[in-house]
């Protein structure tokens, strides 16, 4: 039977701040690895990175073992919209943390770091060796033309790109959000 109530919107805020600053952490480690060029911190953005492809999941999974303890389930739409709302919770946190980033602390330093990262004479060789110098040309266009960006409109592109990547994800996550469980699925009971 479905829950009549819609005591999973809640949770989807909470899940969906939790998701956001996950997302958050994986962007500061990425830019973070570029900006130093420290392999730790791309190690790291790795780990993150799983953490945060698993967590959406595992949220879903929490909040449909709590509800089959109190004898409700979610139905596939509202899992759907359980999901949705979670992970435009977290895009938002994503994009307040991005814009944070690219405000207060950049300065710059992701730009540098790229365009010396491209401007290296092997990167060149290689790009022209395979045949690729068109590409090549695009690909300093399009840094040069993120350079003189906003912070806000840094931020908004990982928003959109979130975003998409929020659609796709939320019918894989409504699935474990609505699944069916058997008895031993209770969660613990508080005393």
């Amino acid at each position: 039977m479905a829950t009549r109530n819609n005591i999973y919107r809640s949770y989807s805020m909470e899940y969906g701040t939790f998701v956001g600053l996950g997302w958050g952490a994986l962007f500061l480690c990425y830019v973070g690895g570029i900006v130093m060029n420290n392999a730790i911190l791309m190690l790291l953005c790795v780990a993150v990175g799983l953490a945060c492809l698993l967590l959406p999941f595992w949220f879903a999974m929490r909040l449909n073992k709590m509800l089959h303890g109190v004898g409700e389930k979610l139905s596939y739409l509202q899992g759907l919209l359980f999901s949705v709302s979670m992970f435009m919770y977290a895009c938002l946190m994503s994009g307040l943390v991005a814009f944070a980033y690219f405000r207060f602390m950049d300065s710059g330093a992701l730009y540098e770091a790229l365009h010396s990262m491209i401007t290296q004479p092997e990167m060149v060789a290689t790009y022209k060796q395979m045949g690729l110098g068109e590409a090549y040309s695009q690909m300093q266009t399009t840094l040069s033309e993120m350079q003189s960006m906003s912070a806000f409109d840094k931020a908004l592109l990982l928003f959109n790109n979130n975003f998409c990547f929020s659609i796709i994800m939320s019918f894989l996550v409504a699935i474990a959000a609505s699944c069916s469980l058997k008895n031993g699925g209770n969660i613990n009971k508080e005393a």
